[in-house]
């Protein structure tokens, strides 16, 4: 519902929508298509529900990572961002351009990056044995951070990637480098 209204939610939760629930349904069966191996979540609840929903259509059990977590975003968390820039302008704009620069009693995007490399080397670190196939739940800040981590991008360019909600990135591990095959994926046909 958050979302839908351009709402800083961060570190609050709130529920899914009618129109998210269904979209959270349509993602899971298509996942149970993967074949995934391994299923990890933050454990904010709306990222939660979703993975929960996947778990019953692919038999994986959750396992959630605190890192996983979306931004704090502080003050502003429960504020529309249209709002923010207007009455927090400064603060705003030293946040969207100094990678560094934390909100109002939140996280800055550096602070997110450490967070998700921990949370990826996990990941990495529990599965390298056992999954080819892994599937994350977690939020659009904390993606659009982790896509500049897996392909060694600065973390400004984490701003240039849009990101829907029940949406599918895929990436391919190659020797040593990842590979983004897929990004911002919402459609219903596709499965990989």
């Amino acid at each position: 519902m958050h979302n839908v209204a351009g709402v800083a939610q961060g570190w609050g939760d709130s529920e899914l929508s009618d129109r998210g629930r269904q979209q959270v349904a349509r993602v899971a069966e298509r996942l149970k298509r993967v074949g995934a191996d391994a299923l990890f979540s933050s454990p904010l609840q709306r990222a939660l529900t979703t993975a929960q929903k996947i778990a019953e259509w692919t038999g994986l059990e959750i396992r959630t990572l605190d890192d996983l977590r979306e931004m704090n975003y502080g003050r502003w968390e429960g504020q529309k961002f249209l709002d923010v820039r207007k009455t927090d302008e400064e603060n705003y704009q030293s946040w969207i351009t100094d990678d560094e620069f934390a909100c109002p009693e939140g996280e800055s995007h550096a602070q997110v990056r450490g967070r998700i490399v921990h949370a990826l080397s996990v990941v990495t670190g529990s599965t390298q044995k056992l999954a080819n196939r892994v599937i994350i739940v977690t939020h659009g800040t904390a993606i659009r951070v982790a896509v500049t981590v897996l392909l060694g991008l600065p973390l400004s360019a984490s701003r240039n990637f849009a990101q829907d909600n029940a949406a599918i990135n895929v990436f391919n591990r190659r020797g040593d480098h990842w590979v983004l095959k897929s990004w911002n994926d919402t459609n219903d046909s596709r499965t990989d």
